[in-house]
């Protein structure tokens, strides 16, 4: 290539040369984006859920409302509004009318990845209009069972399980 004097910048093959490479490049990396983005809306839900066990747990064992016996002292409300799962921390029986998003027992909410789907002891959570689970004032289920989850992603191959202890 012959350079003149006063001629200068990149011919338009380089140009064309730079941006098909870039094109490859860009394209080889789509997947692993993809990949990461599911992974961290998992491990995103995953966070949340067990935010919300924790506080909810911490809250029974205050016991704000001098709860005796077996019954409800706090819990957690799972509730599907669309595509969207909400999650809410209360004090008290979960399922009674207070423990909404504007709620007078709510202490805790929090909005779940739209893409995450959660499975809560075996139950699909994201089909069920409200999922609740009650703990009594030792921050023990009052259900008596260990509550497994699962978070998966549609169409990914990343899930998270555990159990609520």
């Amino acid at each position: 290539m012959r350079i003149r004097r006063g001629q200068l910048g990149f011919s338009l093959v380089e140009l064309m040369v730079t941006l098909s490479i870039m094109a490859v490049l860009l394209m080889a990396s789509v997947p692993f984006m993809k990949d990461w983005t599911y992974s961290r809306q998992i491990k995103d839900a995953q966070s949340k859920l067990l935010s919300a066990y924790g506080l909810a747990k911490s809250l029974a064992l205050r016991n704000p409302d001098a709860v005796q016996s077996n019954l409800t002292a706090a819990g957690l409300k799972i509730e599907t509004s669309g595509a969207l799962l909400q999650l809410y921390v209360c004090s008290g029986d979960p399922g009674s009318g207070n423990c909404a998003s504007s709620g007078s027992s709510l202490l805790w909410s929090a909005n779940f990845p739209s893409a995450v789907e959660l499975t809560l002891g075996g139950t699909s959570v994201s089909g069920a209009s409200a999922t609740t689970v009650s703990l009594n004032n030792r921050a023990v289920p009052t259900s008596g069972t260990v509550l497994s989850y699962t978070l998966t992603v549609s169409g990914s191959a990343y899930d998270a399980s555990g159990s609520l202890l």
